[in-house]
């Protein structure tokens, strides 16, 4: 490999590696949010607030235009020309084009606020909070054209250090803090507003101080508005299509149901998400290093996909067991008492989750190969089946069939892109070793089930965290006796240590678990 790609491969990963990081920080600060919330207000108040974001994500959405796609492609081009003309211009054509957009959207949902949560939902209670957040929608399109233009430079730590972490400490600070001088369910509101402005404003300052001047620079812009226009728009139903998949059953469920099943569901639709971290994290590196391995030997690239796929099954599934197992004990220690009825909805969730893991990162792979728009397809075919079981089973099962609706249409996406990967490129997915690892997570729960049997009769709340502990602290000992570190594992750590520049930190810590439980094949 050539200096040149070797820099850029390096400047890839180690942008990856800041991405993850920011993105497991972000899902925390989000995640304690709706804690905070749901603890606060109880689940009618918490579910009203979960159907508002609803209602103000669809035109965000719809706002935006997908058009932050057409400033990562142009801008770096234009860089390379040293046109700052046509950047300055982008980032305007991006602007006159969304902002406009914005504000009238910004106004239909501030101005039938009362039409839309009477109507639809029948909850006088969301009209305030539709208001408050209705300004976020303006304030999120010019926001997101500041980061993406920065994403365009290759700037990807201001958006991490911004977006994913200083706009999420503002928005749960501002919360909490209303929630104590007795706010009630509009500190949430206000939370997520303010925390928007502020990463608006460190947006801009970015822009302008970091990375510019742009907006204010002498240059005369050259408008990019026709270019803009032609390449973003086919996204925005891809965009579209994702936003509806994530809001689908909050949706129905509002609709058909009352804001107390709205606020249940929405404490077991996040906790069941969070098997997801390190899928999502591993995810930030796997597209650079399915391109660069096909690339150098294609042979392998199967090999890699199996073993990005059994490390990540092998990092959530002793989670997904106490999910599946004890989803009542973990509602209750988490968002209270009153949440453990949405504990079969959490189960079904995991397991539709974890089928998301198992198919690995095949997806990336696709991606990497140049078959993206097998994305779209899988979308339209998971969102038509979505709507159909919602429409059909929250009427009759309420918060447990918009579960399953929810999972089936995440593990219908994924299973077509195991079939698509294995159509396409041959290549099978699904690791071999699958059964070990079920093992090594049946192990510590037998453990932590003996123990607690033996010593209470009645499981008090504070043996929940000793119990944690022991558990992943038991599996990973199983783990690494049971299943070690094979050949295939350790190339795949040595090829990342080589990516992000930390090879020989690598290969010690590899030679010290293999030291402690051998080498397994």
């Amino acid at each position: 490999m050539t200096d040149h790609k070797q820099k850029a491969l390096n400047a890839l990963a180690k942008g990856a590696g800041v991405t993850a990081i920011g993105m497991a920080v972000s899902k925390v600060l989000t995640y304690l949010y709706r804690i905070s919330i749901a603890r606060f207000i109880g689940p009618d108040a918490y579910g009203q607030l979960s159907l508002a974001l609803m209602v103000i994500g669809i035109p965000s959405t719809i706002a935006y235009l997908s058009m932050g796609n057409g400033l990562k492609k142009f801008i770096p081009e234009f860089r390379a020309e040293n046109d700052s003309a046509s950047i300055k211009g982008a980032v305007l054509s991006s602007l006159y084009i969304t902002l406009p957009l914005s504000i009238i959207l910004w106004a239909i949902i501030f101005f039938g606020a009362e039409f839309i949560a009477i109507n639809f939902f029948d909850s006088k209670g969301l009209i305030p909070l539709i208001k408050i957040l209705s300004f976020t929608i303006p304030i999120g399109v010019v926001k997101q054209t500041f980061y993406d233009t920065t994403l365009a430079f290759n700037k990807i730590i201001y958006k991490v250090a911004s977006v994913r972490i200083i706009q999420n400490i503002v928005q749960l600070g501002v919360t909490v803090g209303l929630l104590l001088l007795g706010y009630n369910v509009v500190s949430a509101a206000w939370g997520w507003l303010l925390g928007g402005i502020v990463a608006l404003l460190l947006g801009f300052y970015v822009v302008e101080r970091k990375i510019g001047p742009i907006l204010f620079s002498d240059v005369k812009p050259k408008y990019r508005t026709r270019e803009m226009l032609r390449f973003s728009s086919p996204l925005v139903i891809s965009g579209l299509i994702g936003t509806l998949m994530g809001w689908a059953d909050t949706g129905f469920l509002g609709y058909y149901m009352t804001d107390y099943e709205v606020g249940l569901y929405n404490a077991a639709l996040p906790t069941a998400m969070l098997i997801l971290l390190p899928h999502k994290a591993i995810g930030s590196l796997s597209l650079t290093s399915f391109s660069e391995l096909k690339e150098k030997n294609r042979d392998k690239v199967q090999d890699s996909i199996r073993t990005a796929s059994y490390w990540i099954f092998s990092l959530v599934f002793p989670t997904f067991l106490i999910m599946l197992l004890y989803s009542e004990q973990v509602l209750k220690v988490l968002f209270g008492s009153q949440y453990g009825k949405a504990s079969l909805a959490l189960s079904i969730l995991a397991v539709g989750y974890l089928v998301d893991t198992l198919v690995g990162k095949v997806g990336s792979y696709l991606q990497a190969e140049g078959h993206s728009d097998y994305f779209l397809y899988n979308n339209i075919a998971a969102l038509t089946l979505n709507v159909l079981l919602n429409f059909i089973l929250i009427p009759k099962f309420g918060i447990t069939g918009a579960a399953i609706a929810t999972a089936s249409s995440t593990a219908l996406s994924n299973i077509l892109l195991c079939f698509e990967a294995w159509k396409k490129e041959k290549v099978i997915t699904i690791p071999k070793k699958l059964y070990r690892v079920v093992i090594a997570g049946i192990i510590p729960l037998l453990v932590i089930i003996g123990i607690d049997s033996i010593l209470f009769v009645n499981t008090p709340f504070w043996f929940l965290f000793p119990a944690a502990i022991i558990y992943y602290g038991v599996y990973f000992i199983s783990f690494l006796n049971i299943l070690g570190l094979g050949q295939e594992e350790k190339e795949v750590f040595l090829r990342i240590g080589e990516i992000i520049e930390y090879e020989e930190e690598v290969e010690y810590i590899i030679k010290k678990v293999e030291g402690l439980f051998g080498e397994k094949s």
